[in-house]
This record gives structure tokens, C-alpha cells and sequence, in this order.
């Protein structure tokens, strides 16, 4: 219940620097995603991921990694292990997550689920993860195999499937069990008929299945739709990204590091939070000037309908502290 208080009453100061168009900010971030690693074993349609140069692909150092979740600790409510890559690809892997899972905030994993094993599974229910949600894009084997290029339908419902068993078996609360799927253009997502057929491969556990609406990542995907009115992008007053050399990003959507931050192996998160580079980005939000910035001007999520200043699809789940 404390933490709850503490989350709104923070989310509530984010807010109102927000909406008044603050460009140094007072309250400190809730919301931090880790990548564990940029590397991906799978090769799907909508991912920038396979067009990542060389030069971009790498593991976090266990060190990188602690410094940054013993300082984030101290403020942070929300930590999710993903970004660019597949997080159970890093060797590592189960000593980063009962390192981060040992402090009292939400920490979320999302993955492809292609290479979680039994032994992972167990792994991941010990250490009280608080939600795990796998890509899953079709209903059927040759909708999902056809998006997500190098995965095999049965194989990562049976992995899924195990994880829950598990769950059951070991008697645990946690980890969530979220199935999320992207509602392209003319897919079967809304077919009710095949939804109840996969759905089949999960009865008797309780898993969420979640609908995303797909976006552009910055224009990396070409989508119809026009252009609503400009709002400044939320993300730079409520969240930050950490790449797995340590270099800090401003956005999820920057998936080639055209604005990159500062490195917290050079500066701690919170002068980050604060520094030249972030704090002139806010400004030229504020300010609508962001032509010449390739990934904000392209992105189609500064460009959508918006209640109060907040994205009308994120709202809800914002307000409840559920934000995937």
C-alpha cells in the first residue's frame, strides 16, 4: 500500500512538470528498462533488431548492470529486463535477475520465449519476478512462424506451458503470465474462432492475453494513417532506457541511437535524468521544434490522440501502475 502511495504521488509530480512543460525536472523517473543484451535469435518482420549494426550488438557487464540497479533502487517503482534484444540470450541471464529481483519494485521480463528452458523457468519463479510476457503474433503456426522468423509455434507454447506448470507445481503468485500479440493490418487477431483454439493450449492456468496496437518505431515501418495533433512525447518525463554498454536513451523507439544520453558508467542515472542532452530534447518538445530529429519526427506516438496530455490507449493502465 506504501509503494502504491508513493508510485501515484510521484507519477501525480511527473505529471504536472509534464503538462506545465518543465524541462528540468523535480521528481525522478519511475519507470527504467535494462537491455541485457542487444543480440536476438529471431529475425521477425516488424523488428529493427535485424537490421542492428555490428557495432551496436553486445552484453551488459554484470558491474554496468549493478551500479545501475543499486542506484535506481532508490527510486525507481517499475524495472523491465528488454529492450533491443532477447534478455535469456545473455549467459548471464539468472545471475542479473536474482541481483535485480532482490529489491522491492516490479520487475518484468518480456521475451520470445524460444529459448526458456525448464531449468530457467524455475529459476524465474524463485526469484519472485513480478511479470513475464512473451511476443506471441498469430493464433496459428503459420501466422506466428511467418512474424516472428526463426520461432517454432509448438516449441514456445510447449516452453510457456512448462513455465506454468511450474508455477502451479512450486504453488507461486508470481511470475504474471502475459501472452501479448500485435494487432497488424488484416491479421487474425480478432478472429474469436482462432482465439479460442489457442487459447486451448493454456486452460487451466491463469494467463493474460494482451492486444497491442502495432506502431511505426519511428518510422522504421511504413503504416497508413495521418498525422493528429503534436503533444510532446510522455516518455521523457516518466522513463529512461539503459543500453547494455551503459549508455542511456531517452526512448524505447530510438532503436538505432540517433539521440543517445549520457553513460552511467561515466555519470549516475539521476544527472542523467537532469543532463544537457535530455534536459534540450524535453525543450525541443516543448518547443515543437523537432524536425530535425529522425526518430521523434518519424514516430507516430508523439502524433496520436491524447487525454490530458496522456495516450488514450495508455491511460488506464498508467493510472492502475499496470503499464506493460
Amino acid at each position: 500500500m506504501e509503494g502504491n502511495i508513493k508510485y501515484y504521488r510521484r507519477l501525480l509530480g511527473l505529471y504536472f512538470e509534464y503538462i506545465r512543460r518543465k524541462t528540468v525536472l523535480k521528481n525522478l523517473p519511475v519507470r527504467l528498462w535494462i537491455e541485457l543484451t542487444s543480440h536476438c535469435n529471431l529475425r521477425c518482420v516488424m523488428c529493427p533488431n535485424k537490421d542492428l549494426g555490428p557495432d551496436k550488438k553486445g552484453y551488459m557487464d554484470f558491474e554496468v548492470f549493478k551500479k545501475l540497479v543499486d542506484e535506481a533502487q532508490e527510486y525507481m517503482f517499475d524495472v523491465s529486463l528488454l529492450h533491443r534484444g532477447e534478455s535469456l540470450l545473455h549467459p548471464e541471464f539468472v545471475k542479473f535477475l536474482n541481483y535485480v529481483t532482490q529489491y522491492k519494485w516490479r520487475t518484468k521480463l518480456h521475451t520470445n520465449g524460444t529459448v526458456l528452458t525448464k531449468e530457467v523457468s524455475k529459476e524465474i519463479i524463485k526469484s519472485g519476478l513480478y511479470r513475464v510476457s512473451f511476443s506471441f503474433d498469430g493464433y496459428t503456426p503459420k501466422t506466428y512462424e511467418k512474424i516472428r522468423v526463426g520461432a517454432k509455434f509448438d516449441e514456445v507454447v510447449d516452453n510457456i506451458r512448462n513455465l506454468l506448470i511450474l508455477k502451479k507445481e512450486m504453488k507461486a503468485r508470481y511470475p504474471i503470465v502475459a501472452i501479448e500479440l500485435i494487432d497488424f493490418p488484416n491479421s487474425e487477431i480478432s478472429d474469436l474462432e482462432k482465439r479460442k483454439v489457442f487459447l486451448k493450449n493454456f486452460e487451466g492456468f491463469d494467463v493474460e492475453l494482451v492486444i497491442k496496437k502495432i506502431h511505426n518505431w519511428a518510422g522504421y515501418m511504413k503504416l497508413k494513417g495521418k498525422k493528429i495533433k503534436f503533444t510532446p512525447c510522455t516518455f521523457l518525463w516518466h522513463g529512461i532506457i539503459v543500453l547494455w554498454n551503459g549508455r542511456a536513451m531517452p526512448c524505447s523507439q530510438d532503436f538505432f541511437e540517433y539521440y543517445p544520453l549520457e553513460n552511467i558508467k561515466d555519470m549516475s542515472l539521476r544527472e542523467i535524468w537532469n543532463g544537457e542532452r535530455l534536459v534540450n530534447l524535453r525543450k525541443k518538445h516543448v518547443n515543437k521544434d523537432i524536425a530535425d530529429l529522425e526518430t521523434c519526427n518519424n514516430c507516430d506516438r508523439v502524433w496520436r490522440k491524447t487525454f490530458m496530455g496522456i495516450p488514450t490507449e495508455y491511460l488506464f493502465d498508467l493510472l492502475r501502475g499496470k503499464m506493460p
